[in-house]
């Protein structure tokens, strides 16, 4: 039942993204992510853990904007008990709290239609979707190399 210290950490890593990856859709994906890093620790053995791929993540996150609310495997993996201690325990809930109300949010749906790509001032495009997906999974391959 306890989120492993190394999840601690490849989660902390996938929040500083955020100063890099500002825009809604992104910021509250990171945070999704994280919730799910934490729900699989909780909620599969490590041979579930394995097999799950950013990609089922994300696939999640979409049926969680487009439901208007976490699904149900989500609200199993969120039932887990975050933290050795009140603090961090409260923290956890408050991000789910944040993460089901934007779940109901218009702007979160309106803004996600369009987070494959933002046209830039001077004409060219920025991928952010591709990008932010990019740069989290560097971050889970350096974390399971250090976990060997």
């Amino acid at each position: 039942m306890n989120i492993t210290e190394s999840t601690k950490l490849l989660n902390r890593h996938v929040q500083m993204l955020k100063a890099k990856y500002p825009d809604l859709v992104s910021t509250v994906f990171i945070d999704f992510y994280c919730q799910c890093q934490e729900g699989i620790d909780y909620l599969f053995p490590v041979a579930v853990q394995k097999s799950i791929r950013l990609l089922d993540i994300v696939q999640w996150f979409f049926a969680c904007v487009d439901d208007g609310t976490p699904t149900t495997l989500i609200n199993l993996m969120w039932q887990d008990v975050m933290g050795p201690t009140l603090g961090e325990y409260l923290q956890d809930e408050k991000s789910e709290m944040l993460l089901r109300k934007a779940f109901t949010s218009n702007e979160l749906k309106a803004q996600i239609k369009t987070w494959d790509r933002v046209q830039m001032p001077d004409g060219n495009m920025n991928l952010v979707m591709k990008g932010l997906l990019e740069e989290i999974s560097q971050l889970e391959q350096e974390h399971r190399m250090n976990d060997v």
